[in-house]
């Protein structure tokens, strides 16, 4: 077996060493006819390319997070109460499948249990002051009806018994005089007695007559004042009870809130789905807020998420010098890293109008947040997971392309320095369409197969430039990115952050 496999391995041996061979020949021969063609063609120091007619594409790739668009968000809804939060007892795993009511977190109640003890004897305290204010209340309404119908009367009959009694000893002294007045005119009663008799009809008058006045005072002065009286404590007393009955609605309204919030430290799951902790992450990269059982909750923050898978969107963030070249509605390939090659069909969603904020480190870089759907259904997808996102932009067909190294802005225009059949270089000037950070797309001025020159900087000096006056105006056509933003077009300008448009190579002669 070992003498039959030794000459099988010499064999191939000598195979590759001999196309490595003819590889290197055919390698020198090109490098040679590049270089006896550039050095017929072109100036010194040219690169030399041709315009082609291709298919053109500005196609913007980002990597983003996968989200569910349709998260149910769990929020801590018990108000902190001059506190830094409510610490979290008990939470359930990450990942974990839940159902509508499930148990999700317990936060911490002991402050609002205590706080509810004492609001218990606030409410009893204010229940029996209701109680009190009733009784005052109707108290005041039976004063009312017991002067009206028993101690009025009472007096009224009093004072009229009084009045009846005068009025008998005024008519008994009346008629007394007058008998007086007889015996003293036949000499048997003497004149002090006369005047005793008188003296006692004026007193019995008297009498009569202040029986009367008290009776007309009691039913004229003295009901109205003690109605007037009794009416007024009946209506304070109204208002104490009212006040009082306000007051312990307001204290069983606080022991009913802190019921709630107390069943409220026990948040129960709103729906279906898989548990995701909602930690907070700043700008700088680092877990602002971790989901564990002891940290603190603030009201109203969202603790817990429960992604729909139905509902998959990718959120990416955009260089604002590509922004313009993303709308709504565009198609996107997703492709989900560590998915093993997958790649999902997207939609652009929605995109920012507002750049989001930055920190010190990207403080010149301004980035837009643009979500792209998924369109199909798929189980591999998970929220948190990095994805790929490549946002078709812009498709021409046919159209003429030069690198955007070519374009040289000179006074208001731009111009391709174009290589003529004698070898000569001769400035021209374009109209330039889009670009997608490679290419520009030529609208006039240049021809299929034309020769221009990838780096006209290096060799601008060897050709006659059009004066000022001649120039043309710049055209009103959107070129989408400009190559005048940045200065060495000669060379590929690094990306920022992170930002890949996709582009094609171009092969060119170089001397």
């Amino acid at each position: 077996m070992r003498q039959r496999s030794a000459p099988a391995g010499l064999a191939r041996g000598s195979a590759l060493v001999l196309l490595a061979v003819l590889g290197a020949a055919a390698y020198s021969g090109y490098a040679y006819w590049q270089l006896k063609v550039g050095e017929s063609t072109a100036p010194a120091g040219a690169i030399i390319t041709e315009v082609v007619l291709e298919d053109f594409e500005l196609a913007i790739t980002e990597r983003g997070e996968i989200e569910s668009a349709g998260d149910i968000e769990v929020r801590s809804e018990v108000v902190t109460r001059n506190q830094p939060g409510l610490a979290i007892l008990r939470v359930v795993p990450e990942g974990t499948v839940v159902k509508d009511g499930d148990f999700l977190v317990e936060l911490d109640s002991s402050a609002l249990r205590d706080e509810r003890t004492l609001q218990q004897i606030n409410v009893n305290t204010a229940e029996a002051a209701v109680v009190e204010a009733r009784n005052v209340y109707e108290t005041a309404v039976i004063a009312k009806r017991e002067y009206l119908e028993g101690t009025f009367v009472q007096e009224v009959e009093t004072l009229e018994s009084e009045l009846f009694v005068a009025e008998e000893n005024l008519s008994r002294a009346e008629e007394y005089l007058k008998y007086s007045k007889l015996l003293a005119a036949k000499g048997y009663v003497n004149d002090l007695q006369l005047q005793a008799d008188r003296f006692a009809v004026e007193k019995a008058r008297k009498e009569a007559d202040a029986a009367t006045t008290k009776l007309g005072v009691l039913k004229r002065f003295t009901r109205e004042k003690m109605l007037k009286q009794l009416e007024s404590d009946i209506l304070i007393a109204k208002a104490k009870w009212e006040a009082e009955k306000n007051s312990l609605s307001l204290e069983e309204g606080k022991l009913a809130e802190l019921d709630d919030q107390i069943a409220k430290c026990e948040i129960l799951s709103p729906g279906s789905g898989v548990v995701k902790y909602a930690h907070e992450i700043d700008r700088r990269g680092d877990a602002d807020f971790l989901v564990e059982e002891g940290a603190l909750i603030r009201e109203r923050q969202v603790i817990l998420r429960l992604p729909d898978p139905s509902q998959m969107r990718v959120e990416v963030k955009i260089n604002e010098s590509l922004i313009q070249h993303v709308k709504p509605g565009m198609p996107a390939a997703i492709e989900p890293i560590g998915a093993d090659g997958v790649v999902l069909a997207g939609t652009v969603e929605f995109v920012n109008q507002y750049a989001e904020p930055s920190g010190w480190r990207k403080a010149n870089v301004k980035e837009y947040k643009a979500f792209v759907r998924v369109n199909e259904g798929t189980s591999i997808l998970r929220s948190g997971m990095t994805a790929s996102v490549t946002i078709r932009s812009m498709h021409m067909p046919s159209v003429l392309q030069v690198p955007i190294q070519a374009v040289y802005p000179h006074e208001s225009g731009d111009y391709c320095l174009v290589q003529g059949e004698d070898g000569a270089l001769q400035a021209r000037p374009v109209e330039c369409g889009p670009t997608n950070d490679r290419f520009f797309v030529i609208k006039t001025g240049l021809e299929q197969e034309e020769r221009v020159v990838v780096n006209p900087r290096a060799v601008v000096d060897s050709v006659e430039m059009p004066a000022a006056a001649a120039v043309r105006p710049a055209a009103d056509t959107p070129r989408g990115l400009d190559p005048t933003d940045q200065p060495a077009r000669e060379k590929e300008e690094p990306r920022k952050s992170g930002s890949r448009v996709a582009s094609r190579s171009f092969r060119g002669t170089v001397r």
